[in-house]
């Protein structure tokens, strides 16, 4: 039998990956910075398919893009996302909706604590908290059951739906904690749960709490000095408290025309609580003056003022969650489902917060809202390719040199490495 010369085939050399490009470059630190945190424990749950925690970072991915949305995930669809997480395919909006029965609500928020406190270790001082709150509508007609009215700041009339309460750290924007209760629910019956809770997260940290008139009545109030929490609340202009402010001296009125804070004596209700009023900063401005009640009685107007001006961080942050992570979009016709869906995104601000604190070493002097915070950890070109288990990454505008060139990500078992 003759053998033909030449008729193997010699081997070829192992072809090198192809490349592929993403606009989600910046997404692994972010990604990394959520992994490495305790939060597995309280969001990981038993199921089939689809592992919770995956489904948890799919829904963090959403809340940094902008959405809150299931039917968006198309919108997200990037090969770099699907190699971070190991999957061949993104779930269908129905998948990731339903996927929500799987968390505890009480495990979301635990997380979103979680969340906060990691980086509290690396700031000074004490914390100021503000406590607002925010009635999520429900627009739609059918089962109207479902939802409760309450009133609504931002559209200045009762709508249905649910009432989302949080409590923020005034100096970062942080949620500190939350509830999401019914529509209906009165603010001033939560205030001193939320009071307690945050001392109980913060210990000798708190310094106290701001809150509007809303959340003002006799038993909050009696609630928290027996807690002994500091606060500065609002106060409703009553009819004793018109004829005292109808009373004012000339140059008491001076005063607080020119936005000035001014003392008003004792308050009724106990006598170890304080008045005092606040006029607007603006003369054209003529709703005011406004009225106050403190516990912090060796505290100057002037400064009750300052503390209590730190309030409108929490309406900030409100803006903020509506406009850059889509707080209003409810999920489903359940509590229990919306509960888990409002507070992956209140994580997802948690979790963009931190992770500028983390990178400073300390409170940095800006703090990122939603978009900026899009287009410095999230969005970016590169292209990457995989080998076995590290994604290799090679971003169009290399970072500039530092220590951190790799981040692991256990819940997926990948690790991120950039190329240069």
């Amino acid at each position: 039998m003759a053998i033909v010369a030449g008729s193997g085939r010699a081997p070829s050399a192992v072809e090198a990956p192809v490349p592929l490009p993403t606009n989600l470059a910046a997404l692994p630190q972010l990604l990394a910075y959520a992994q490495a945190l305790d939060l597995a424990g309280h969001l990981q749950r038993r199921k089939r398919g689809l592992t919770a925690l995956v489904l948890a970072l799919l829904w963090l991915v959403l809340a940094w893009r902008g959405s809150g949305r299931p039917q968006h995930v198309v919108l997200i669809d990037d090969p770099l996302l699907l190699a971070l997480l190991g999957l061949k395919r993104l779930p269908t909006d129905r998948t990731l909706r339903r996927s929500l029965r799987h968390f505890s609500a009480h495990g979301v928020r635990r997380a979103v604590e979680v969340a906060y406190l990691a980086e509290l270790p690396k700031r000074v001082g004490q914390v100021w908290a503000a406590i607002d709150a925010h009635q999520i509508p429900y627009w739609g007609r059918g089962k109207l059951d479902h939802f409760q009215k309450g009133w609504s700041g931002s559209h200045n009339r009762r709508l249905r739906g649910y009432r989302l309460y949080l409590v923020i750290d005034t100096d970062t924007g942080q949620v500190i904690t939350y509830v999401l209760a019914r529509g209906r629910k009165r603010d001033h019956h939560l205030l001193a749960l939320l009071a307690r809770r945050a001392r109980q997260l913060l210990g000798l940290r708190l310094a106290g709490i701001v809150a509007d008139c809303g959340f003002t009545s006799r038993a909050a109030v009696a609630a928290l000095l027996a807690a002994k929490i500091p606060f500065i609340l609002g106060f409703a202009r009553s009819a004793p408290i018109r004829q005292q402010l109808a009373a004012l001296t000339p140059q008491q009125r001076r005063w607080v025309r020119t936005g000035k804070a001014i003392r008003l004596g004792a308050c009724a209700w106990d006598t170890r609580l304080r008045l005092f009023a606040l006029g607007a900063r603006s003369p054209a401005d003529r709703r005011g003056p406004w009225v106050y009640v403190t516990s912090l009685r060796s505290v100057g107007p002037q400064r009750l003022a300052q503390l209590y001006r730190q309030r409108w961080r929490a309406e900030q942050a409100i803006e903020e969650l509506l406009n850059g992570n889509d707080l209003d979009h409810l999920v489903s016709y359940d509590l229990p489902a919306n509960r888990v869906a409002i507070g992956l995104r209140l994580l997802a601000r948690n979790l963009a917060i931190g992770l500028q604190i983390a990178t400073a070493h300390a409170r940095p002097p800006t703090i990122r809202e939603p978009r900026a915070v899009r287009a410095a950890f999230v969005d970016g070109l590169a292209t990457f390719h995989l080998v076995h288990r590290t994604i290799h990454l090679r971003p169009l505008h290399p970072p500039a040199p530092r220590a951190h060139q790799c981040w692991r990500l256990p819940w997926s078992r990948r690790t991120v490495r950039l190329s240069a």
